[in-house]
């Protein structure tokens, strides 16, 4: 008897500990160790980079992870030929098979982010400058130098081929400097004494500058240049934005730090930066300190928080086709199930506001894996459903004890101001106790 209320707490307590809310996010991956960046290849593959434990690697869309070769991760991204850059104390790391095996390039020092032009010159962004490789990382050149207590956080290019770099300087200046020939020269071109933490740019050539904070002003914030960064405007001075993502809806993204009372977690912006509000959710409330988003190329967008257990979020569906107005309430599934935890069956309900085609309703275990279909490929009108689970997988066996995970998807059907093709999802636990 006293094993079985045990077994009853400790589900309990992972229970609570894991669930999520059924709101805009859904949490991939978790680390007691900073997590400092998550990129996604052109074949699916998830990586996530952290200090403590190094490179993560998922090839399921971040159901399951593993750790690869490399350690202590601090900069990743993707080139277009799907060649993997990883950076840490060390210096520069290339691999071509996936995370599989690495070679150090020529740049042995430490490195804060990684970028690659449309030129393939790869840039490296440190404490104190700026360096170039044109040869693949074979030979690195140092392009741009400034003081040590300054810090380059971004780079990024326009259409026509120029580079921005956001700096952050903590003893006063940095802000946003500009190369014209391919990253070989540099100048201070504005926004000095911000701490400037991300450009990102429009298809208008529209610059976008996220502050986390000033020099002289604690505030950070917003700024849009519309003249290559002659010139800059102010567009919110309220939030302390580590990030800015960009989709090809031309909608805009923030991650907000949490410091000091700021609302922290994502914000978006529907009209160019004019007007911008709190993505409300249960999942990532405004204490959520957020140093870094990302928007992959399937317009999904990715945030990291700084806690003392770090998590990736992920949105449950792509950021495009999704009006402003419902952007803070993605879903269109109420989904639940009593009782929970359960012995013999549990019943799981869901109310869909709108009619729904394509209809599926699976029971995965914890770690993924599919154990029953319930509902396959229905086309169900808007109201309320129930289903029943007993406890048995596809080939009646009954499940033994355990966390399981029971999941609703569907294309969007006919909802009001909604595509045909919109696809919706819903996950949530439950407990079977035997």
């Amino acid at each position: 008897m006293k094993k079985k209320y045990f077994l009853i707490i400790l589900i309990l307590i992972l229970f609570y500990s894991f669930c999520y809310a059924q709101d805009y996010w859904e949490t991939i991956f978790s680390s007691g160790s900073s997590i400092n960046c998550i990129v996604k290849n052109s074949i699916g593959y998830l990586f996530a980079g952290t200090t403590s434990n190094g490179l993560y690697r998922s090839v399921d869309n971040g159901v399951n992870w593993e750790q690869t070769s490399f350690d202590e991760c601090c900069a990743t991204i993707i080139s277009n030929s799907d060649t993997l850059y990883a950076g840490n104390h060390l210096g520069i790391f290339i691999s071509t098979d996936n995370g599989t095996s690495w070679t150090q390039t020529g740049y042995t020092s430490n490195s804060h982010i990684i970028s690659i032009d449309s030129n393939d010159n790869i840039f490296v962004g440190f404490w104190g400058g700026i360096c170039k490789s044109s040869d693949n990382g074979a030979s690195w050149e140092l392009v741009l130098s400034f003081s040590n207590c300054e810090v380059t956080n971004t780079i990024v290019e326009n259409s026509e081929g120029i580079l921005f770099a956001g700096t952050t300087h903590f003893l006063g200046g940095g802000g946003v400097y500009r190369s014209t020939d391919q990253g070989d020269n540099w100048e201070h071109i504005g926004l000095e004494y911000e701490y400037i933490s991300s450009l990102a740019i429009n298809s208008n050539d529209e610059i976008f500058a996220g502050s986390r904070g000033q020099h002289y002003e604690y505030g950070g914030g917003v700024f849009r240049s519309s003249d290559n960064g002659e010139t800059w405007t102010e567009l919110c001075d309220d939030v302390l934005v580590t990030s800015i993502a960009i989709n090809s809806e031309e909608k805009i993204f923030i991650g907000c730090s949490d410091l000091d009372g700021y609302n922290g977690a994502v914000h978006f912006s529907g009209d160019n930066g004019e007007s911008w509000d709190l993505i409300e959710s249960e999942i990532m409330p405004p204490t959520t300190g957020i140093e870094f988003i990302t928007i992959s190329e399937d317009d999904y967008i990715y945030a990291i928080s700084y806690e003392s257990i770090n998590h990736i979020f992920r949105s449950v569906q792509s950021t495009v086709g999704i009006d402003d107005s419902s952007i803070q309430e993605i879903t269109d599934i109420k989904l639940s199930n009593f009782p929970n935890p359960f012995t013999s069956y549990t019943r799981i309900s869901y109310q869909l506001s709108h009619t729904v085609k394509e209809g599926v309703v699976e029971i995965y275990n914890i770690k993924g894996q599919l154990i029953k279909t319930l509902i396959n490929n229905q086309t169900q009108k808007g109201g309320y459903y129930e289903i029943i689970w007993d406890g048995k997988d596809q080939h009646q066996n009954q499940v033994s004890s355990g966390v399981y995970l029971y999941r609703i998807s569907a294309k969007g059907g006919s909802s009001s101001g909604g595509k045909s093709d919109d696809f919706i999802s819903e996950m949530n636990k439950m407990i079977l106790i035997k």
